[in-house]
């Protein structure tokens, strides 16, 4: 589930224009917005997954590793942790049922075991109770991107345009 959002440079002239800036710039000036931007943007990303991630699942599987990935376009991160929880869950494999909800969560699984003392038997589960009811618009990822965006994409193409300035008024 890893990569969430990357702006389009079609939305506006002026992305497109900071998007071409962007590769004709020198190395040192691009690694400079890229340090930049992963500086101011970071934390304004993280506290907007950590604020709408309400329960202890949701940090642990969707908030946890939230970061921004500088280049061009600039990338939202979230739930791509790969280490296995203490239960076994992967929230990179998992997060997008924890992000969007089930439509079944009396789903039964039906399994033969058999105990210490006692012949085979049937057993049934609920596998499926712990998850969330089904939801088409995202519950921290994604309503957290929705609303966040927009100030994202603009502190992006401020700390481009001022980078770019400030190379240009020292003569790089």
């Amino acid at each position: 589930m890893g990569r969430f959002v990357a702006p389009s440079a079609t939305s506006s002239r002026t992305f497109r224009a900071v998007a071409l800036a962007l590769k004709l710039i020198p190395r040192e000036v691009r690694n400079d917005i890229n340090r930049t931007t992963r500086a101011v943007v970071n934390p304004l990303w993280r506290d907007a997954v950590n604020s709408r991630a309400l329960t202890t699942v949701s940090q642990k599987v969707l908030a946890k590793g939230a970061r921004v990935a500088p280049g061009n376009p600039l990338t939202l991160i979230a739930a791509s942790s790969r280490r296995p929880l203490s239960g076994g869950l992967v929230p990179d494999a998992q997060a997008r049922v924890f992000e969007f909800g089930t439509n079944d969560r009396q789903k039964v699984a039906e399994y033969e075991r058999s105990g210490r003392r006692s012949k085979a038997h049937k057993v049934k589960r609920h596998t499926q109770r712990q998850l969330p009811w089904r939801n088409d618009k995202g519950r921290v990822i994604y309503q957290a991107a929705a609303d966040v965006a927009p100030r994202i994409t603009s502190l992006w193409v401020q700390i481009i345009v001022r980078r770019i300035y400030e190379a240009h008024e020292k003569g790089q």
